[in-house]
C-alpha cells in the first residue's frame, strides 16, 4: 500500500512558526513553538513511540511544506508492528508536521491535542 497524506486542521499552524522544541517523558511528547501571529503554541502527544525530526524538506506524499498532516498506509507504523515492538491495539498514528521555516517534525502516537498554552 502506497503511503498518503491527509491534511488535518489540528486548531494551530505551522506555518511560518519559531523553531519547535519538544520533550519526551514515558510516551508522552509535549511540542511548543511560537506561531506566525506570536502566539505560545502547546501540543501534547500520548502513546509517543516514535520521533523524527529533521532541518531538510519531506520528500512527501504531503503537497505543501506548511501544515499539519496524518501519513496514512504509514510504512513507518508498519515497521512497529512487524517488529512487535508495537501492536494494533496501540492505535498509532503518524503524524507530519511540517514547518516550512524550520523543518520538518514525524510522531508515531496514538492522539495529538492541542493543549492551553496559558
Amino acid at each position: 500500500m502506497t503511503e498518503t497524506a491527509t491534511l488535518l486542521e489540528p486548531g494551530f499552524s505551522v506555518a511560518d512558526a519559531g523553531y519547535p522544541s519538544f520533550t519526551l517523558n514515558s510516551g508522552i511528547l509535549l511540542l511548543e513553538f511560537i506561531d506566525w501571529q506570536a502566539r505560545s503554541v502547546r501540543v501534547r502527544f500520548l502513546n509517543a513511540a516514535g520521533v523524527k525530526w529533521q532541518e531538510l524538506d519531506s520528500r512527501g506524499p504531503e503537497k505543501r511544506d506548511d501544515g499539519v498532516y496524518e501519513i496514512d498506509a504509514s510504512s513507518w507504523i508498519e515497521e512497529y508492528l512487524s517488529s512487535y515492538a508495537r501492536t494494533p491495539d496501540d492505535h498509532l498514528r503518524h503524524f507530519r508536521l511540517c514547518f516550512n521555516a524550520s523543518g520538518v517534525l514525524d510522531i508515531l502516537a496514538e492522539s495529538m491535542t492541542l493543549e492551553d498554552a496559558g
